[in-house]
């Protein structure tokens, strides 16, 4: 197969991309949009979905559904209380359905089916970038969702014509996305902070050796992207009755188109310093019009954005780690493209990587399509028979003796079989002998005991000219570990076979 994709599937949105010749790229609608609303709505002699579907909720709010992910494959006590601005799901013989309205007319519709709609855009999206009939997807999925979700969307994607490979949680996408499983030489301590529109998810994952374990994910709705838009509605709507004596709130539709414009304002804010709001006929025939800095946008969100970091922090002190102790943090969905919240994780997580150089809103599509790219991979050279994969227990180092630091061998976690390659400067001093030892431990030590270290040697008639070591480390699927030293100026050429047992 010459191309994969990825989808990422969302509550509020979902996004498209394909990788090629191990490249990704995000892919547009027809809108020209990279990421389309999950709204799916149900008209007299169509079914809309997508972007046209969102606008037409104030006319259509009976007949349009949003959210469609938190209803699907769930029982209803499963299922938390969504907004009733547009159709309400209920459940009958335990499947979750919604009654929507299509002329005079109500009309039965199962979730599973609003799904197979969504799908379906996403194929005349992914059709335009393929040459062959078959669509291999994988789905990136929040981790909350449970299986009869993911159950539902496998054969939601499968009916609308992708061959899906599989799926994917949220915060191991968005992992994959920046290349951080390349690093086979240290532990990383991850934060994933996913601000969707009616969740924010906080998830933390250790990266050892290539191997990746999601030790945590909380989700919280207490406040989300759509809280943000909501206490702009509230701003917009007291300015209103500031100037008009009058309250757009009152009724449903004047409200819909109050929450459309607060959402674009949101949208622009996060790359500009001020948003004009212009509404037209608002309440009885007024018109609206005002300008929003960012400066008051960051004053008027910035208690729920605090809320935002409430799940990250919380995993973190689950699993036993301090905010200190982790190494990288990474922001995804559309709420993360706000400046003010980025600023807010990077002072929460001060000593970590902050990685956002990748559009939050598409990134995890991305991970997706390489994880579709790995798994048809690793599908054409042999099937995968077993998820149990030796690993090390410990991490191995190499040091010379007179260097003040290791260097990392293979991280602990890291599998079999493996390989590594290290080129040692020496001391100035070395001539004509020299130590090196490589040994096993928690962290890097100047003075390993004697229990940790594996091999000691001692290098001779080294001349002026040896200025490095070049060595060759190849762990074994039986857990061996065969080492091969080799200086040229000296001509010195040695192998070390360490054994199993050890690490």
């Amino acid at each position: 197969m010459s191309v994969a994709f990825g989808i990422y599937l969302g509550c509020s949105s979902c996004c498209l991309a394909v990788i090629k010749d191990g490249r990704f790229e995000v892919v547009a609608n027809a809108s020209g949009d990279r990421v389309t609303p999950a709204v799916v709505a149900y008209h007299d002699n169509e079914v809309v979905t997508g972007l046209a579907a969102k606008h037409g909720i104030i006319r259509h709010a009976a007949s349009t559904i949003q959210h469609v992910l938190r209803v699907a494959g769930t029982t209803e006590d499963e299922s938390p209380s969504l907004s009733a601005t547009t159709c309400s799901p209920t459940w009958e013989s335990g499947v979750p359905r919604y009654s929507v309205q299509k002329g005079d007319k109500s009309v039965v519709v199962l979730a599973d089916d609003v799904l197979s709609h969504i799908f379906v855009l996403l194929k005349e999206i992914a059709d335009s970038h393929a040459t062959e009939s078959e669509l291999p997807v994988v789905i990136a999925l929040p981790a909350w969702n449970g299986e009869g979700t993911i159950s539902s969307v496998r054969k939601a994607a499968k009916k609308a014509g992708f061959t899906v490979v599989g799926t994917v949680a949220e915060p191991v996408a968005a992992v994959l996305a920046y290349g951080l499983l390349d690093d086979n030489k240290s532990n990383m301590q991850i934060v994933v902070l996913h601000g969707g529109g009616i969740t924010v998810v906080g998830s933390l994952i250790e990266v050892a050796g290539g191997m990746l374990t999601l030790r945590e994910s909380i989700a919280s709705s207490r406040a989300a992207g759509d809280t943000l838009t909501e206490v702009l509605v509230e701003h917009f709507a007291k300015e209103f009755y500031t100037k008009y004596k009058g309250d757009p709130l009152e009724n449903r539709r004047s409200r819909r188109k109050l929450y459309n414009a607060a959402e674009n304002c949101k949208h622009v804010l996060s790359t500009m310093g001020t948003a004009q709001v212009y509404i037209e006929s608002l309440w009885e025939g007024v018109d609206f019009s005002t300008t929003l800095s960012r400066a008051r946008f960051d004053g008027l969100v910035s208690s729920s954005l605090m809320e935002f970091l409430s799940p990250a922090k919380e995993a973190v002190q689950r699993c036993g780690f301090t905010v200190e102790q982790i190494h990288k943090v990474i922001v995804t969905g559309g709420s993360a493209k706000i400046p003010r919240f980025q600023q807010l994780v990077r002072d929460a997580f001060p000593s970590a990587e902050f990685l956002c150089s990748l559009p939050s809103d598409e990134v995890l599509a991305a991970g997706a399509s390489l994880e579709a790219s790995l798994l048809l991979g690793r599908v054409s050279q042999s099937p995968v028979t077993s998820t149990m994969v030796p690993a090390l227990a410990t991490t191995v180092f190499c040091k010379i003796i007179g260097n003040d630091s290791s260097e990392c061998i293979f991280s602990r976690g890291t599998p079999t079989h493996s390989r590594h390659s290290l080129n040692l400067d020496l001391p100035t001093n070395a001539t004509p002998t020299c130590a090196f030892l490589i040994y096993e431990g928690e962290e890097e030590t100047q003075f390993p005991k004697e229990d940790e270290i594996l091999v000691q040697a001692e290098l001779t008639n080294l001349t002026s000219e040896s200025k490095s070591l070049k060595l060759d480390f190849h762990l074994k699927s039986d857990g061996s570990l065969h080492v091969s030293l080799s200086e040229p100026a000296s001509k010195i050429n040695r192998i070390f076979v360490i054994e199993a047992g050890r690490s």
